[in-house]
């Protein structure tokens, strides 16, 4: 049996029960929505940097953080733009391999002033575990489709302008 209190109870969730309803709904459609936008941009969120090489401009996708980095070219059904290039934003012995590559690549590494110390052209999707690397230090790398440089006439100890 019902009293006077419980049935004030009842008949305040009836009243409340749909806005309650309606203002949950709206933050959680809000919140989906906000969740997409976030994450469409950080997928389009893909930045470039344009290069002079042989006389030729580049557009080539900047890889910048270490994430970036880490994966390059690797999982890709083709070359993104003219090619990749990586900013390690420090001198180093940068090391570059061909795990889960796709397509042949020349690979440049380049001093900060854009002087190309070492190219290994022409790598290939089977050649990993083998890894490649500039035997002085380096500051960038340049991937570039495999026979880039050499439709460029680009050797090493030319300059890149950056």
């Amino acid at each position: 049996m019902q009293n006077k209190e419980t049935k004030k109870t009842a008949l305040a969730r009836k009243q409340t029960s749909p806005l309650i309803y309606i203002i949950s709904s709206f933050l959680i459609v809000c919140i989906l929505i906000l969740g997409f936008l976030v994450l469409r941009q950080q997928i389009n969120h893909v930045q470039y940097r344009s290069v002079v090489i042989g006389g030729s401009s580049l557009k080539l996708e900047l890889a910048s953080t270490q994430s970036e980095r880490e994966k390059g070219l690797s999982e890709r059904e083709a070359i993104p733009a003219d090619g990749m290039f990586f900013d390690f934003q420090v001198d180093g012995d940068w090391q570059m391999w061909m795990l889960q590559m796709r397509f042949p690549i020349d690979i440049a590494w380049l001093k900060k002033d854009g002087e190309i110390i070492k190219i290994k052209a022409s790598a290939q999707p089977g050649d990993y575990p083998e890894v490649y690397h500039a035997e002085q230090l380096s500051h960038y790398v340049i991937e570039v489709p495999a026979g880039t440089f050499n439709r460029l006439g680009v050797h090493e100890g030319d300059t890149i302008k950056l």
